[in-house]
């Protein structure tokens, strides 16, 4: 169980790719911009409830930290799409589905996102706040990864 401060606030991004799963926690720089940020971790695509939600718990208990604003973003992505098995940010946005975490208080909030491509205008990830849900915080890691499947199978 994550040792929750009072306001703090913890996300990640989970993506369901063509073959798997891939998690990572999100990190705030000096600059207050959202980062991408190891453990990358990759599950089956077909893994089961109760193993999504203990990686997903895992991945949020490595968030909220603030880390230096980059200098330099080349090559910061290749990390992420090594875990997802892609070469290209185009590669990786094929057929991906997304969805967003945050945990605040006692509650894990579920965003599902549209998936706008990896290049073009409308290339990245988009909220789709009107599909979101949420769980109690200290629901089992099993209700966790189902409310995860469900933000995921809301996805577009």
């Amino acid at each position: 169980m994550i040792d929750e401060a009072a306001g703090s606030k913890r996300s990640a991004a989970i993506y369901l790719l063509k073959d798997r799963v891939l998690l990572h926690p999100w990190q705030k720089t000096t600059d207050g911009l959202g980062i991408a940020s190891e453990p990358y971790i990759v599950a089956p695509k077909d893994a089961d409830n109760l193993h999504l939600g203990e990686i997903l718990l895992r991945v949020l208990s490595a968030s909220g930290q603030t880390v230096p604003h980059p200098k330099e973003w080349t090559g910061l992505s290749k990390p992420r799409l090594h875990a997802a098995g892609v070469k290209s940010e185009s590669a990786f946005h094929s057929g991906a589905l997304n969805t967003s975490v945050t945990w605040q208080g006692d509650t894990l909030s579920f965003i599902p996102t549209s998936n706008g491509g990896g290049s073009g205008p409308n290339r990245g990830f988009y909220p789709l706040p009107e599909s979101s849900s949420s769980v109690a915080a200290g629901a089992g890691a099993e209700e966790i990864g189902a409310a995860l499947r469900f933000s995921l199978n809301c996805c577009r």
